[in-house]
């Protein structure tokens, strides 16, 4: 009778070790299979890609000039507006032939201006009537001449009396000219009143070029925006064509994304997209297509698409972040919702494997809009049950 009793109590043993290891195993079994709370949320359909931020205003300051580097005046993540002075190149040389330019040209005006000025109406008077008198003073030689030259030949008069004649004549012939050429004098000739014009034009020139040449040495930002990168330093020899500085505009930004032509359907102009980047992910952008550019690459067969960027509150961006844009499609939002990885399709019909105490119980349900991701659950489930993903 004992030994029945131990027999009946080791086989309890061993039946109860069994089913505690078959419990433990169950329950790790069930530890293992991925479930899913359902809850309420918004789905988002559409085309997603890769793009980055970048900025519409943005610049290289480049040197046009060999020259010494003589001054800093930004320094990186500075904020700057635009025709702010960013960098002074060392300009001595540039200055002294200014310099000459401008003392050239006040030489050429005065110069001009001599020429052009009205002489006074006594001045003229004088010179009319020094051309007068010397006039008059050869009409006397003249006749003087003609009288001694017929007495001459008449033989009342001696050789030597015809020759003074004669050197009187040349001599008020010579007053005479001179007298004009002081008249002359008064009015310049036009030709002398071109040249000197054109001396003026040609001086005006050479100072506007100086002064071209000059603002070169000083270089000043094309836009508003911060400084991002400094590439030189005081005392450098920069020459033409060195990138010294860059600066951004990062309150006009936009997004350049890449769209594979066989996604290119489900994007056109004024389409909203949602931008997400690397740095916020908790912080979604709202994006407007603008323009898709019209070339494909044919290395990678997308096609570029530009989107404006609306408003967005706490968050830095700045060019060249790299994002994710989705294209929206279709929108629910505050849905009841599942992974997709919930969902299978058997006979034609749609359904979830619900967990029901320590099972999974098949269950048939109705859907709405289908994300990657998400799946909307129009009918069949509730929140707070629990479904089992299956992949």
């Amino acid at each position: 009778m004992l030994r029945t009793i131990v027999k009946v109590l080791l086989l309890v043993a061993v039946l109860a070790s069994a089913g505690a290891a078959g419990w433990w195993w169950y329950t790790y079994h069930l530890a293992q299979v991925e479930v899913h709370t359902v809850g309420r949320g918004d789905i988002v359909v559409g085309v997603t890609v890769s793009g980055a931020i970048e900025s519409r205003q943005k610049s290289a300051v480049a040197a046009e000039v060999v020259a010494l580097l003589d001054k800093l005046v930004v320094d990186e993540g500075q904020v700057v507006r635009k025709g702010d002075s960013l960098v002074e190149l060392d300009a001595a040389v540039v200055l002294a032939e200014c310099g000459k330019a401008e003392a050239n040209l006040d030489r050429a005006k005065a110069h001009l201006a001599e020429l052009e000025k009205s002489p006074r109406q006594e001045e003229k008077d004088h010179a009319a009537e020094l051309v007068n008198q010397a006039a008059s003073r050869l009409d006397y030689a003249k006749r003087q001449l003609a009288l001694i030259e017929r007495l001459v030949k008449q033989g009342n008069e001696m050789q030597s009396q015809l020759d003074l004649a004669k050197s009187r004549k040349e001599v008020a012939e010579a007053e005479l000219n001179a007298a004009k050429a002081q008249q002359a004098l008064l009015t310049p000739r036009q030709e002398q009143i071109d040249r000197a014009e054109a001396d003026v034009k040609f001086a005006k020139a050479e100072l506007n070029r100086c002064n071209a040449l000059q603002e070169k040495y000083v270089l000043r930002a094309e836009h508003d925006g911060i400084v991002t990168v400094r590439h030189v330093n005081v005392g450098e020899v920069v020459s033409p064509g060195q990138v010294l500085l860059r600066v951004d505009n990062n309150s006009d930004l936009r997004v350049r994304a890449q769209v594979q032509e066989t996604q290119l359907a489900g994007v056109r102009p004024g389409h909203v997209a949602r931008v997400l980047t690397d740095a916020y992910p908790d912080k979604p952008l709202s994006a407007k297509v603008t323009e898709i550019l019209p070339r494909v690459d044919p290395e990678s067969g997308a096609v570029g698409v530009l989107l404006d960027l609306q408003a967005t509150e706490g968050a830095a961006l700045m060019d060249g972040m790299a994002v994710d844009i989705a294209f929206v499609g279709g929108e629910r939002k505050n849905v009841i919702r599942v992974p997709a990885a919930a969902i299978e399709k058997v006979e034609g019909k749609t359904r979830v494997w619900v967990r029901s105490g320590a099972s999974f119980q098949p269950r048939e349900i109705r859907t709405g809009l289908a994300g990657v991701q998400w799946v909307e659950v129009v009918s069949g489930l509730e929140a707070g049950q629990v479904v089992r993903l299956l992949r």
